[in-house]
């Protein structure tokens, strides 16, 4: 899945994200089954990043009988879908304990390996606090001349821009 925020929330004693999850969500159920443990990635500004983000937020349908009926919120994306699928060679697998392992993009500017901290309820959401627990940047590229990462706005994939002046 694609997330539209994910928000620092403190750097001590524990370094902590914070991110929120529509309901009914298979990736919750996936998460609350595996412990909680995760990989937030941070996707450069490009072409096959902007597949990817695409790819993940509307995933590879499953069950193509989920379109025939309509959820009681009136949404239909809540389909179980497998965004991995068609994605040989573009991942690697991370052992992240626990006979945990989670997926890692190829085509990514870094990725924040995390547990689950806290999981709060709130009407139709869930609201996950997750514990950074490392952070890996595996594509060297990346090291002299950060990009900042991909943005989503407006409809459309942007490039976080130059520092303002202030």
């Amino acid at each position: 899945m694609t997330l539209s925020s994910v928000c620092s929330l403190s750097v001590h004693p524990n370094p902590l994200l914070l991110f929120n999850l529509h309901l009914p969500s298979y990736t919750s159920k996936t998460l609350h089954e595996n412990n909680g443990m995760l990989g937030l990635h941070l996707m450069p500004p490009t072409k096959q990043a902007v597949t990817l983000g695409r790819k993940f937020a509307g995933g590879v349908k499953r069950d193509p009988s989920h379109f025939d009926a309509e959820n009681e919120d009136g949404e239909l994306f809540h389909e179980m879908t497998t965004p991995f699928s068609g994605l040989q060679g573009s991942y690697s697998m991370h052992y992240a304990g626990d006979g945990v392992s989670v997926p890692i993009l190829n085509e990514l500017e870094a990725v924040f390996l995390c547990t689950k901290h806290r999981v709060f309820e709130v009407e139709n959401h869930e609201l996950w606090v997750v514990k950074v627990n490392d952070i890996l940047f595996p594509n060297k590229r990346y090291d002299s001349a950060p990009s900042g990462g991909l943005l989503y706005y407006h409809r459309g994939f942007h490039q976080v821009g130059e520092l303002l002046l202030e």
